[in-house]
């Protein structure tokens, strides 16, 4: 060391070279264990989601839901329509009897207080 280097206090704080992989090592696993358990924690038997829409006249609309099952529950979805100003304007619940098919395609009429833009899906969920 020189002379500066013990008048500051300064030490030769170098790591050995195998510190940096070993730290991108554990990095890396953690990351893909986390993503493994991400993708496979949870996963709901289940999935919906809206098939089509059709705006009939001004206090009417259709939905049609697709709905996929891996085994056969029966299934409360919540359905609503939209104004043009995003304003929710209809809603209804309606139950999915459990069925042994995995795709079940579900139409819902809903009366709406004015002239609906859109028809979404807000839940499903397990009766």
């Amino acid at each position: 060391m020189s002379d500066l280097d013990d008048r500051y206090g300064r030490t030769d704080r170098r790591k050995p070279r195998w510190v940096w992989p070993l730290i991108a090592a554990i990095g890396v696993s953690v990351g893909i264990a986390w993503a493994a358990w991400s993708a496979w924690y949870e996963t709901p038997s289940f999935q919906a989601e809206v098939f089509a829409y059709d705006v009939i006249d001004d206090q009417n609309i259709s939905i049609s839901l697709d709905v996929y099952r891996d085994e056969p529950i029966a299934l409360k979805c919540t359905v609503y329509a939209q104004s043009q100003d995003k304003a929710i304007v209809g809603q209804k619940t309606i139950d999915v009897a459990a069925s042994a098919d995995d795709h079940v395609r579900v139409k819902v009429e809903l009366l709406t207080e004015r002239r609906a833009v859109t028809g979404r899906l807000e839940s499903c969920k397990a009766a």
